[in-house]
């Protein structure tokens, strides 16, 4: 039988995530589609996400951690107001209703550690082509050449 990763019998076991906070995490990268107005589909994205977390987990076993943290923290805010409120505050540091929280460092370090990650790994699933990317497919990227029209868009007035 194929396993994708062998795990040595004597090693400690990988950390996995709760339910609740693997579904609070997918939740938070679903609010991404409407925060940045992206249509595509992300269910075609659930299974990449949930191996994105395992790996990532696999990687760094800490951050268990952040995405219990950020559970936590994103429970905080919407019982304040309401999810909308907080995914604003946690994309955007937008918070026009006053969510109260006591640490900007832990602000900062879970937009650093999960929302932004998060946000990375959307657009490189395949939001880029919403906004007319050539690499949509697979991770952006690609080489510059001469007389070729760049494989991204460029900033206006620069030469790629």
């Amino acid at each position: 039988m194929y396993e994708a990763k062998i795990q040595h019998p004597l090693s400690p076991p990988l950390p996995t995530l709760p339910e609740k906070i693997e579904k609070a995490m997918w939740d938070l990268f679903v609010a991404i589609g409407p925060a940045w107005e992206l249509d595509d589909d992300v269910e075609s994205y659930r299974l990449r996400f949930h191996v994105f977390l395992q790996n990532r987990l696999a990687i760094y076993p800490f951050y268990a951690a952040y995405y219990e943290a950020m559970a936590n923290f994103i429970a905080d805010l919407a019982s304040q107001k309401n999810l909308k409120a907080a995914y604003d505050l946690i994309f955007f540091g937008n918070n026009p209703y006053d969510l109260e929280y006591s640490q900007e460092l832990l602000l900062s370090v879970l937009q650093k550690h999960v929302s932004f990650e998060f946000i990375n790994f959307r657009l490189a699933c395949g939001s880029f082509r919403v906004w007319g990317a050539i690499n949509y497919i697979d991770y952006f990227g690609g080489a510059n050449l001469k007389d070729e029209p760049a494989p991204y868009r460029t900033a206006k007035g620069l030469k790629p």
